[in-house]
Formats: structure tokens, C-alpha cells, sequence
């Protein structure tokens, strides 16, 4: 038995990742924002527990927005989806 026959060590199951170019004169990471928020509103979460989700980096996808955007960018969608 060689020392890849375990699954543990089988190197075709690496996580990878790709980017993938946005359509020019989108704003993509304001769309990625949004359904993020709206998920998590439709699960009930406060406005506060959204938020502080967005400023931990555990969750890649929303830190990403509040890197790039900043807080007071999320605040204010966060704030315009619960109106809508």
C-alpha cells in the first residue's frame, strides 16, 4: 500500500480556488453584499449580527466587502434592505 492510497492524503481533493472576471461597469462586490445581507435577514439575524459578521474574517466572503468597501458602506446597505 503506498503512502496515498489514504483519503486523508490524496492530493486531488486540495481546495483550489479561480477567479472569475466581472462584466465591465458592474459593480460586483455591492451584488455580493446584498445577497449576502439578504440571506442572513431572511434567517432572522439582527442587523448587528450581520454587521459583525462582515467585520470577522472567518467569513472570507463578507470580510472581503468590508475590506473593500468599508463599514459605513455596509451599514448603509444593510440599512436599505431591511426598508425594502
Amino acid at each position: 500500500m503506498s503512502e496515498l492510497d489514504t483519503f486523508e492524503d490524496r492530493p486531488d481533493f486540495e481546495l483550489t480556488h479561480h477567479v472569475v472576471p466581472g462584466e465591465p461597469g458592474r459593480d460586483h462586490i455591492a451584488e455580493m453584499a446584498e445577497a449576502f445581507i439578504i440571506e442572513f435577514m431572511r434567517m432572522r439575524w439582527t442587523d448587528k449580527a450581520i454587521l459583525n459578521m462582515f467585520g470577522n474574517p472567518f467569513y472570507a466572503g463578507p470580510h472581503y466587502v468590508y475590506r473593500e468597501k468599508g463599514e459605513q458602506f455596509v451599514v448603509e446597505l444593510i440599512s436599505s434592505l431591511r426598508k425594502a
